[in-house]
């Protein structure tokens, strides 16, 4: 028999603390699609829906695409956003729910809705009520991104989740399709149950990479556990969002089994221990920028790391906490790149080759330092499109392969070349930068707003890397943040003793 499988996506990162707030024209802007839209947009694209495709057409399964909606991470999502997706979501189930064999989700884990925290929970409760009342007992599965903040009610509405293993998330594409594999499974042979184990720690981006400890450490654990007990379908090591002020925000543990509630439970219980090991690398220390500038010596391209405005986080993407001091230090062979629609659209008023001055960044909050003057020439002008260098980046979990910054001018003086986008675009591949003429290689210094995302493409043509202390709410030191809903959850290294 083939199988007819309901397919929908919802994907948001938010950060609870920005001012801002996204609306639909956010997800208007990268994603906002119905029915057969889904297909047409998604194949071939990198994504993780487009994984959840290609394996269906494999299996020559029957898909009923249903809506799906996406948007680069930024504030609290307005509740409107949420009510149209679930009116579209149910009416699409409505026409399709007596023919279905399962449901399949693309899903963050880590939307936060005005009056809604936790909005994968709700909407994944409404969904099992939905079929429950209609007599259908189908398995519900979701792909998730690593970074997900997973509540207690996500688990109990859900037959099996499935978790990027890698960040930066060079595997997202490839998690759908194991996620679909298990589905697979599951509607072959039933009976699995899901086990949750939350912990008391809430983990800054900067900690999670999964190249260094704590999560290489806990994730190998994992796999070893896996690998020895064949009634495991999946661990999952969520490392959590950080800037979700929730109840739920934090790292935990996710098991999918034939086996007993009871072994699951014990077995996450020991991938908890092993992050308590390796607790002091979760919360790393950052530089000040005027030690790097003292350590660092002749070999180039050095990063400054800009975590405080890490764009894959959520925040503006036009912080100068860098770039002013950097300039007013005369340093020269900087490139940065800025969010700043409106100091594009003068330089596009200028026009190429063109000397412009400007007044850049610094204009969403006052978070993020101060606007910097800069007078310079105007190298390029584009509409901002490119395609992906590295198809599996960290960049198409979120984007698929094509990316769109919006028009984008570069400007550039003896100092510094700066590219400006319209739409914030995380610097997750270097594509990026080449697309609008600039060579990283040849920089002194690259300002770099990420967390950990940007390594895959970044690191291998720089000589030195540093995280920097500047401000932003994409902060690495969590105790700057007025938490006022998690509790008893720990922001930092325990006391000792």
């Amino acid at each position: 028999m083939v199988p007819t499988v309901f397919v929908a996506g919802l994907f948001h990162e938010t950060h609870t603390f920005l001012n801002e707030r996204t609306g639909l024209d956010s997800f208007r802007k990268m994603a906002l699609f119905h029915g057969q839209e889904i297909i047409a947009n998604n194949n071939g694209s990198g994504s993780p829906m487009d994984g959840f495709l290609s394996f269906a057409r494999e299996r020559h399964w029957h898909v009923i695409p249903g809506i799906q909606m996406a948007a680069m991470p930024s504030g609290m999502v307005e509740e409107e956003v949420l009510n149209y997706f679930r009116e579209h979501f149910f009416a699409a189930l409505e026409k399709s729910w007596a023919s279905l064999n399962a449901v399949y989700l693309v899903l963050h884990g880590a939307m936060v809705c005005e009056n809604t925290h936790d909005v994968e929970g709700r909407v994944l409760q409404e969904l099992q009520q939905f079929l429950s009342s209609r007599g259908k007992h189908i398995p519900v599965v979701a792909v998730l991104d690593l970074h997900a903040n997973i509540s207690p009610l996500m688990v109990e509405n859900s037959t099996c989740l499935y978790a990027y293993r890698k960040n930066p998330h060079t595997d997202a594409r490839e998690a759908a399709i194991r996620a679909a594999m298990l589905l697979e499974k599951i509607m072959m042979k039933p009976g699995v149950q899901q086990v949750f184990h939350a912990t008391p720690y809430i983990i800054p981006p900067t900690g999670l990479g999964t190249d260094a400890d704590p999560m290489k450490a806990v994730l190998h654990k994992a796999a070893t556990i896996e690998a020895a007990n064949p009634e495991i379908l999946c661990i999952n090591v969520l490392g959590g969002f950080a800037y979700a002020d929730i109840e739920d925000c934090g790292f935990s543990f996710t098991c999918c089994t034939r086996g007993s509630a009871e072994q699951a439970e014990a077995w996450l219980a020991e991938l908890e221990l092993e992050l308590t090991k390796y607790l002091y690398a979760a919360y790393p220390e950052e530089n000040t920028l005027d030690e790097v500038l003292a350590l660092t010596g002749q070999q180039t391209p050095v990063l400054l790391i800009e975590a405080s405005d890490n764009i894959g986080g959520g925040t503006p993407g036009d912080g100068t906490g860098i770039l002013l001091p950097l300039l007013a230090a005369g340093k020269k062979g900087v490139v940065a790149v800025l969010n700043d629609a409106a100091a594009v659209q003068e330089c596009f008023n200028a026009g190429t080759g063109r000397n412009v001055l400007l007044r850049i960044g610094a204009k969403t909050d006052s978070f993020h330092g101060e606007p910097v003057e800069f007078e310079g020439t105007v190298q390029n002008l584009t509409d901002g499109r490119f395609e992906l260098e590295n198809k599996n980046s960290h960049l198409a979990s979120i984007t698929g392969t094509h990316v769109n910054m919006g028009p984008c001018a570069v400007v550039s003086n003896k100092q510094a070349t700066i590219l400006l986008t319209t739409h914030k675009t995380p610097p997750m591949d270097l594509g990026q930068l080449r697309s609008q003429g600039i060579v990283p290689e040849a920089a002194h210094y690259i300002i770099v707003k990420a967390a950990v995302s940007h390594k895959q493409a970044y690191d291998p043509v720089a000589a030195a890397s540093f995280y920097i202390d500047s401000p932003g709410l994409c902060t690495s030191n969590l105790a700057r943040l007025p938490y006022r809903h998690i509790g008893h959850k720990i922001i930092g290294l325990p006391a000792k003793g």
